[in-house]
């Protein structure tokens, strides 16, 4: 088949329609084809600190989204002062009583001290969730893997910048 310059390809109304509604299915279905996990960001922290009285540790983080569930919670634990590794348990209770969550945290000392400026050393903490309560437990389930860049200071800790607490 050849075409004049000028002349005009003709489609029939069904062939148009066809393809309009091919094209717009697909835009519609990209995105519900996306896999949950990749849909919700896993909770996090932005802020850690810590204050040791009595051999115990207490452990305050805030600015943790979604906001609306956890936004800041605290939990003491025990752990040997000054271990290079180890783990603990930690049940932290969530502020506006949205719950707990409660972890499994091993740490161990991080090679260098990172982008932790004035720290005495930096730990590499892992863990995972071991249960909790409310509306924390909702989105905060069981198994879901905890990390964190620490930074150790003389007095108090914190994440190390540029990084947060993965929930």
């Amino acid at each position: 088949m050849s075409y004049e310059k000028g002349s005009r390809m003709r489609f029939s109304v069904r062939v148009c329609t066809l393809v309009t509604a091919v094209a717009a299915g697909t835009m519609i279905a990209a995105p519900l084809a996306v896999p949950a996990s990749a849909a919700a960001a896993a909770p996090s922290c932005a802020t850690l600190a810590t204050k040791t009285a009595n051999g115990k540790i207490t452990a305050t983080v805030s600015n943790c989204t979604p906001a609306a569930v956890l936004g800041t919670g605290s939990g003491t634990f025990v752990a040997a002062t000054g271990a290079k590794s180890g783990s603990f348990n930690i049940t932290l209770t969530w502020a506006a009583k949205h719950g707990t969550t409660k972890g499994n945290v091993k740490f161990v000392t991080a090679t260098g001290l990172g982008k932790c400026k004035g720290a005495t050393s930096r730990l590499t903490i892992t863990g995972a969730v071991t249960g909790g309560t409310g509306t924390a437990f909702k989105t905060v389930k069981t198994g879901q893997k905890i990390t964190a860049s620490v930074c150790v200071g003389k007095t108090s800790d914190t994440l190390e910048p540029g990084t947060t607490l993965k929930i």
